[in-house]
């Protein structure tokens, strides 16, 4: 297939690869199976959204509580220190 038939062809991917460019044609969609190209960042399955929120270490709820319990382990040694002493 030549170049001008190439492009000729409405459905053709034409991505570059090592190969030269992909021939394969589209999907229903209008993407290449192989090379669809990025998800839109407003999709509902986009991870860009997601990739922060593993643990939730770093969440304001999380060092909040944190906070907290370390307030409290304070005041907790501040009373053994005071029974001790």
């Amino acid at each position: 297939m030549s170049e001008t038939s190439q492009n000729s062809l409405p459905n053709v991917c034409g991505a570059k690869t090592k190969f030269g460019k992909c021939k394969n044609l589209s999907m229903e969609n209008r993407r290449c199976r192989l090379h669809g190209g990025l998800t839109p960042k407003n999709h509902p399955n986009h991870r860009a959204r997601l990739n922060a929120l593993k643990t939730g270490r770093y969440s304001s709820t999380v060092i909040n509580q944190i906070k907290l319990f370390r307030l409290e382990l304070s005041r907790l040694d501040q009373i053994i220190s005071d029974l001790k002493g």
